[in-house]
């Protein structure tokens, strides 16, 4: 496979694990009370346990992208690759943000 394809295949990686932990870190209270939904067991417990896992892995998306990035231009020996640059920053200040509004939702549900 030539290098572009593969630039071109991890640039759309990177992009689809962006969009994915910004999803899941900011409707994550949403979808731990969906799924809880009417179930009689124990509602509380069940839906802080599933919002922790949520926000959990929201956060290890994020930290595992600019990772990811690393070992792939290190591997390929890429310096001018502008585009991964910018989906760095973009994920890094994403994920502060995204991030921090999760933890203070799970925070708060805690209580």
């Amino acid at each position: 496979m030539i290098i572009k394809d593969k630039i071109k295949e991890f640039r759309i990686f990177i992009f689809i694990n962006i969009i994915l932990a910004t999803v899941i870190g900011t409707y994550a209270q949403n979808i731990a009370s969906y799924v809880v939904g009417d179930y009689s067991i124990n509602i509380a417990q069940l839906y802080l346990y599933i919002l922790t896992v949520l926000t959990t892995l929201s956060i290890i998306l994020f930290l595992i992208i600019p990772i990811l990035i690393h070992l792939f231009m290190k591997k390929h020996q890429l310096k001018d690759e502008y585009l991964l640059y910018i989906l760095l920053v973009v994920d890094i200040s994403i994920g502060i943000l995204t991030s921090i509004g999760s933890v203070f939702v799970l925070a708060m549900s805690w209580r």
